[in-house]
């Protein structure tokens, strides 16, 4: 993953920052400067908050696969996401991949009902009223992530749930050339969308996704075949 910052340990899981994260307080300063420093410092907390909903993401799936003896090398931080690298995942148990890749998503929708649970007690709208409505925007960004997530297209969760899936009627490497070439048209209409859009991060995500999906591909072709069968 390049150069990164180790940021903690907890739960036994080193947390680093990859070098790349800079970039995000950078693209919100960027995009509120007109607004003033006031309006720029809340949007930075806001961040740290949303990253902080990602990692506790990725905890959810190194949690799981502690509860399966699979150990969790660290947790890196990307201003794109997240990643739980976990050594020792046996591709031939897909039970296994696919209860850690629901994990992170049901993260975020108890996170998600926590806030809501919160709004809907102090009687507060759900619909955020500036950016320093941190409750109503932290319930619709988890809502965000949990969906988001789950799209059944490799690199996402969602990708990692249909592999599992698939990998219970064809072999390892057949269920993951599935859920990448899903996930490399999903990163084309990203790329598409952010150009029609004008919006970088779209372009961002979707280049992500297509070289995460093509990795993904190319490691499991090279694979023994009689490795890549459930």
């Amino acid at each position: 993953m390049g150069w990164q910052l180790k940021i903690g340990r907890a739960a036994g899981v080193d947390v680093f920052v990859h070098w790349t994260f800079i970039f995000a307080p950078i693209y919100v300063i960027y995009s509120c400067w007109s607004t003033g420093w006031a309006t720029i410092g809340v949007m930075l907390v806001l961040l740290l908050c949303f990253f902080a909903c990602v990692l506790l993401h990725e905890y959810g799936h190194a949690m799981a696969a502690r509860c399966f003896g699979i150990t969790t090398q660290d947790i890196i931080i990307t201003p794109i996401g997240g990643l739980a690298r976990l050594v020792g995942m046996s591709r031939h148990h897909p039970g296994q991949e696919f209860l850690i890749a629901l994990a992170g998503p049901l993260v975020n929708l108890v996170l998600g009902a926590l806030f809501l649970v919160y709004l809907l007690a102090t009687g507060q709208s759900l619909e955020p009223s500036g950016v320093s409505a941190f409750p109503q925007i932290l319930f619709w960004a988890n809502l965000a992530l949990f969906l988001f997530n789950l799209i059944p297209a490799f690199p996402m969760d969602g990708g990692r749930i249909l592999r599992s899936f698939l990998a219970i009627f064809m072999s390892h490497r057949w269920a993951t050339l599935v859920a990448g070439n899903l996930g490399r048209v999903l990163a084309i209409l990203l790329v598409v969308t952010g150009f029609y859009w004008g919006e970088f991060p779209f372009i961002l995500i979707g280049l992500f996704v297509f070289f995460a999906a093509t990795s993904e591909i190319e490691y499991t072709r090279e694979l023994p075949e009689s490795d890549s069968l459930v």
